[in-house]
């Protein structure tokens, strides 16, 4: 069985059928991380999108870039938009924030009172959103110079985040300081409380929860775009067989408009960015288990017709049992994750027993 699973994820064969509809319109791939050390230090993949960000400011193509930044406010971790108009506010907004944001009602004052033009970083749902807007107002869509969509499974509810900081944090005081993932492969979290030392602790701890779906946003069901269809640049991490054993984490990125490719190619010739030109087929690879799920509305469709959770089928997708019962899962996870008790219990789960589900899971998915 786990034979079967691993030979399927990792000598899977995409048809150009395949590469259209999960890739979309795209020109060139490049896997790339950033040139200097102290960028790729806090990176969650290669430290390439705030290279290429950096480069972009300091060369004076835009005014500055829209990115979110953590904050600590009560303890609690707080992902906010931000103009960061230096390379220092750029790098303070480094790494992945697994938590609800608000795209719309922070990021469009932003761009909107901006002088000059800016760069956006944005998730796929968020830069559909801003696609649409810059179609109906031409004045907005000329302050925009490049969007960066990032690679996204779903998104997470801030009660996950909440539930790590409290046991990472028992017998601790204050949190001062939160990153979600950072380091080599799948990473790790770090966590400092005011007066104690830095707590450090494998990236699992989180995206265990994460990745069955328990706490996620529920809007995420009713998403198909993983590669981020909307934007001048995709860019996302490489979980390729032949990453894992690269000395460098590398960033994907997936350049789809003559904007994108030029700033790519200009950050390599620089030499703000390292990398080589790739085929899409290994970005594929890199993302062949959650890729095909994420976009099968169809399966979780389904699915939702068993628990009264209405979801459209936009995708159209045949639907074989096993992806079914894949979206089963993670339609129930979410939804019990929604109630006080339903928390306590998922929290409550021994880790063997965590573990076992999240492969159940993968297992399906991987079929």
């Amino acid at each position: 069985m786990l034979s079967r699973i691993k030979n399927r994820i990792w000598t899977r064969v995409w048809t150009d059928a395949q590469v259209a509809k999960y890739v979309g319109a795209y020109r060139s791939v490049y896997f790339t991380h950033a040139s200097d050390p102290g960028v790729r230090e806090w990176a969650a993949s290669g430290g390439s999108v705030s290279a290429l960000l950096t480069m972009m400011l300091q060369e004076g193509e835009i005014e500055g870039a829209v990115v979110v930044r953590t904050e600590i406010s009560g303890g609690r971790v707080l992902p906010r938009f931000v103009l960061a108009r230096t390379p220092q506010e750029i790098l303070e907004a480094q790494g992945s924030k697994y938590q609800t944001v608000h795209f719309a009602r922070e990021a469009f004052p932003l761009i909107a009172a901006a002088h000059g033009k800016v760069a956006v970083v944005a998730l796929p749902c968020d830069a559909r959103i801003l696609y649409n807007y810059r179609q109906r107002h031409p004045e907005f869509d000329q302050k925009i110079s490049l969007v960066i969509c990032l690679l996204c499974g779903h998104n997470t509810e801030p009660a996950l985040t909440e539930a790590i900081v409290a046991r990472l944090g028992r017998a601790q005081g204050p949190l001062t300081r939160f990153v979600y993932r950072f380091g080599h492969w799948r990473g790790r979290v770090l966590a400092e409380f005011e007066g104690g030392a830095p707590i450090s602790v494998p990236f699992a701890r989180f995206s265990d929860y994460q990745n069955l779906y328990f706490f996620a946003q529920r809007k995420c069901h009713y998403c198909f775009d993983h590669l981020g269809y909307y934007g001048d640049l995709s860019a996302g991490d490489i979980w390729s067989k032949r990453m894992r054993s690269e000395s460098l984490k590398k960033t994907a990125l997936i350049c789809r408009t003559e904007m994108g490719e030029k700033v790519v190619r200009r950050a390599l010739e620089s030499g703000a960015l390292v990398g080589t030109q790739e085929e899409i087929r290994e970005v594929l690879d890199g993302q062949a288990r959650t890729l095909p799920f994420h976009y099968n509305l169809s399966a979780r469709s389904t699915a939702g017709k068993l628990i009264g959770e209405r979801v459209p089928d936009l995708t159209q997708e045949k639907v074989r049992l096993n992806e079914m019962l894949a979206a089963l899962m993670v339609l129930v996870n979410e939804r019990v994750s929604r109630s006080r008790t339903g928390r306590r219990l998922i929290l409550a789960l021994p880790r063997p027993l965590l573990k076992a589900y999240l492969f159940l899971l993968k297992g399906l998915e991987s079929l």
